[in-house]
């Protein structure tokens, strides 16, 4: 199940007619918060705090989520789905890719509109600087195609700061998944706590 990661889209030119601009790809911009400090911490950089954490949290979401090409192959669900992973937290990770990322479901949808994400943090300082943080992660997203469906991924990320950026080296993630009850039936609704 290991293979290339196909992340981002290339925008199909037209050549003749003037066609409106192409819509944008879905992008994962969280909101942050920084909700708790244990240990010594500047209050005036809280927020930068919150959001350098977040931007960590994105560039996975971005990647296992919500980024790249629909439909696509479940192989191209790779370790290169879990940017900012340390090798542990990847081994865990990489068996447990129908939670951690589309890699199910991306053959039978064809796009994506995130609807919100969030990421709260708890962070852990030591003499003005962080050595630790959870992480509190919520993103809802819709998917269209085949298995039309509204998404939502959360848990906490355990995360350590890097020279960079924030490295997650541990997570506890669930996911939901809501399909779309078909217009043409006038039935019963379709069950709303399937786990992808």
């Amino acid at each position: 199940m290991l293979a290339l990661t196909g992340c981002g889209g290339e925008p199909q030119k037209s050549a003749s007619s003037p066609s409106p601009s192409p819509t944008p790809p879905p992008t994962v911009k969280s909101a942050a918060k920084l909700v708790h400090v244990q240990g010594k911490f500047p209050k005036n950089r809280h927020q930068a705090a919150a959001t350098n954490v977040a931007k960590a949290v994105d560039r996975w979401l971005q990647a296992a989520y919500v980024g790249g090409d629909y439909p696509r192959a479940t192989s191209t669900f790779t370790a290169k789905s879990l940017p900012g992973f340390s090798k542990g937290a990847i081994a865990q990770a990489g068996k447990q890719m129908t939670l951690m990322s589309n890699a199910t479901i991306a053959p039978h949808i064809s796009g994506i509109k995130v609807v919100s994400s969030d990421v709260t943090v708890d962070l852990l300082a030591n003499n003005n600087y962080p050595v630790g943080a959870v992480a509190r992660v919520r993103l809802v997203y819709d998917t269209a195609g085949d298995r039309e469906s509204r998404q939502t991924v959360r848990g906490s990320l355990d995360m350590v700061p890097t020279e960079t950026s924030w490295a997650v080296f541990g997570f506890n993630i669930t996911r939901e998944e809501k399909l779309a009850t078909p217009a043409s039936t006038s039935a019963s609704p379709s069950p709303s706590g399937d786990k992808s």
